[in-house]
């Protein structure tokens, strides 16, 4: 698959920019809400402390946050992202945390501005599957990383697995028509399926290649109707099917689907199952 044009990464990045300051309002639960994905990403890894980490598609923040703690003040981790405005935030979040191992630096995962043999380690949390030119971007994993050093990814399991996209999404798309996307095309989805993950890391050269689907919580620590707003302010990519919804019909579909997250809610989180694929490997 050939790179995205330079307009299109620049239509992600304006995408993906307005929705930095509600990714950094939400942070907290979120962060919550994605800690058994993160520690997936943490202990896959196998970090000590003093390693160089890279992590790609930081948002505004995590698994770099949880990373530079393992490796410590003689460790260094660069969090990186296609949108500064995300980092912009999660400098602000770091500091917050006083976190003062880390830099954060734009950068396209398919052409990295770090030199080679680099890094003993890079770290990605949902953000593979987005990567335009996957191969690409593996190739310059493999550049800057050490000899014998490692990755460790998570990325979305099957959708039938996942209630909380049908339960957010469904009640939408029975209004809202979208044609299905082209094979391989960047999306949610793209590597639910762990042996083509494990096939595509493969083939970019690294060895000892392990993917493995997990089920693990996750948990919306609020309301359903909390669960839902947070969604459709985080959710750059679906932000384009809600604003389909012709209007009269919008209250409608929005009880809907907050009668749909009520079934998951316990009177104090939002108990949604997940299931993701981690994937390790080495150079």
């Amino acid at each position: 698959m050939n790179s995205v044009p330079a307009d299109a990464k620049s239509a992600i990045r304006a995408e993906w920019k307005d929705a930095a300051p509600l990714w950094k309002k939400w942070y907290e639960k979120l962060s919550a809400q994605s800690r058994a994905a993160t520690d997936l990403v943490v202990q896959g890894a196998e970090l000590a402390p003093g390693q160089r980490v890279l992590d790609l598609a930081s948002g505004t923040g995590e698994p770099a946050f949880s990373v530079a703690k393992v490796v410590g003040l003689k460790g260094h981790v660069v969090a990186t992202d296609l949108v500064p405005e995300m980092l912009r935030a999660a400098r602000d979040l770091a500091k917050r945390q006083g976190l003062t191992n880390m830099e954060f630096q734009a950068a396209d995962a398919e052409k990295l501005p770090f030199p080679d043999h680099h890094f003993d380690r890079v770290t990605c949390r949902f953000g593979l599957m987005f990567f335009p030119d996957v191969q690409k971007a593996l190739r310059e994993q493999l550049r800057v990383l050490k000899p014998d050093g490692r990755i460790s990814y998570v990325v979305w399991g099957p959708p039938e697995e996942n209630p909380l996209f049908s339960t957010m999404l469904g009640p939408f798309l029975k209004h809202v028509k979208i044609p299905p996307p082209p094979p391989d095309a960047p999306g949610v989805f793209r590597f639910s399926d762990e042996s083509k993950l494990a096939d595509t890391i493969r083939s970019a050269g690294f060895r000892n290649v392990q993917t493995n689907k997990c089920r693990v919580p996750w948990p919306w620590p609020g309301p359903p109707e909390e669960a839902w707003l947070a969604t459709s302010e985080l959710a750059a990519p679906f932000k384009k099917i809600i604003a389909a919804l012709p209007p009269h019909k919008m209250s409608k579909v929005v009880n809907e689907v907050v009668s749909g997250i009520a079934t998951f809610y316990d009177g104090k989180n939002v108990n949604f199952p997940a299931s993701i694929v981690a994937a390790t490997a080495h150079t």
